[in-house]
């Protein structure tokens, strides 16, 4: 499945919305990708929305942003603010063209919002698993992030992004498999 615009908008909305319901209390939680407490995964949602921002308006979305701290006492608005900014910069047609830049390598636009895309979906259930929310994106857009993971798993698992997949039931929802694919299991609970 292609990623559209309003498929975009739907995981950015989504992932701003479980960022609001985590609480100061839930950033030292475990969550479901094994190196990260709430707090690390957290800063990661930042650091994925502020490249879907950046790469929308054409980029270059700078190498050394999966380095950066970017977390703050304001981290679910700067996220919101990040969000919203995304969708309004993928909402025109001319950012889908061209290539973008992101470190030292270069890929077509819509690939790497596709990438970013996918990433927020499965972090922002990482993050809603950890804090007992329930995460909620349209059933298109889960469709989309399993087709990435899917198509990329192989070469995601050889970086060391994603883990060996989880078996789900082939009656499972999109979500679910995307979610297993990467190497969660759907199951997780803190």
């Amino acid at each position: 499945m292609r990623l559209t615009p309003p498929l975009l908008a739907d995981a950015a909305t989504a992932a701003a919305s479980t960022a609001r319901g985590v609480s100061p209390d839930q950033l030292a939680a475990p969550t479901p990708c094994q190196e990260w407490q709430v707090l690390p995964l957290a800063n990661h949602l930042l650091q994925v929305a502020t490249a879907l921002s950046l790469a929308g308006r054409g980029g270059p979305v700078p190498g050394d942003i999966w380095e950066r701290d970017l977390m703050s006492d304001d981290w679910t608005s700067r996220l919101d603010e990040q969000a919203r900014q995304a969708i309004e910069a993928w909402s025109h047609s001319s950012a889908w063209e061209g290539m973008v830049s992101m470190g030292t390598s270069e890929m077509p636009a819509g690939i790497m919002a596709t990438m970013l895309a996918s990433d927020l979906v499965i972090h922002s259930w990482d993050l809603a698993r950890a804090t007992g929310q329930e995460y909620a994106c349209l059933d298109d857009t889960a469709e989309m992030a399993r087709a990435f993971v899917e198509q990329m798993g192989e070469q995601g698992r050889g970086m060391g992004i994603f883990a060996e997949p989880v078996p789900v039931p082939d009656e499972a929802p999109a979500l679910q498999k995307a979610v297993g694919l990467s190497g969660r299991d759907p199951a997780w609970k803190p």
